[in-house]
């Protein structure tokens, strides 16, 4: 399932160039990441009760410049997943829906009562499309 969400860029995301400053992407790819659990019946305030996604790693591959004003579109799924992390990707769109930029953020799941590390939930195992369990 891909989750989309659309943002147009504002002034304080941007260089002096007006091009979105690169450490924004990250940005926009949590934006894709919330939404994508608030479509799927899971809003970020219900979750984070029960269930912590510390960013383990992050990558971000730039295809073409967003600037100023741009309206973006933000693609996001769970593309993998192991016992106790999982995996987003991300594609975003300009207006034209000429790719700006792809990546993917590993998440670990974290128990907030104990602090410790615990294996996918049910709920989050079943928002996984089938190419993922298979990586």
């Amino acid at each position: 399932m891909v989750a989309t969400t659309h943002g147009r860029v504002r002034d304080k995301d941007t260089d002096c160039m007006k091009v979105v400053y690169y450490g924004n992407y990250l940005t926009y790819f949590e934006v894709g990441r919330v939404e994508f659990l608030r479509q799927n019946g899971h809003p970020m305030s219900e979750v984070d009760e029960t269930l912590h996604m510390p960013v383990v790693e992050a990558f971000v591959k730039y295809v073409k410049p967003a600037r100023l004003d741009d309206l973006l579109e933000v693609r996001c799924w769970i593309s993998a997943r192991r016992r106790a992390s999982f995996t987003f990707s991300y594609e975003i769109l300009n207006e034209g829906g000429e790719r700006v930029a792809t990546g993917s953020t590993v998440h670990a799941c974290w128990d907030p009562a104990t602090g410790k590390m615990i294996a996918l939930p049910d709920w989050l195992k079943a928002l996984v499309g089938v190419e993922a369990e298979r990586e």
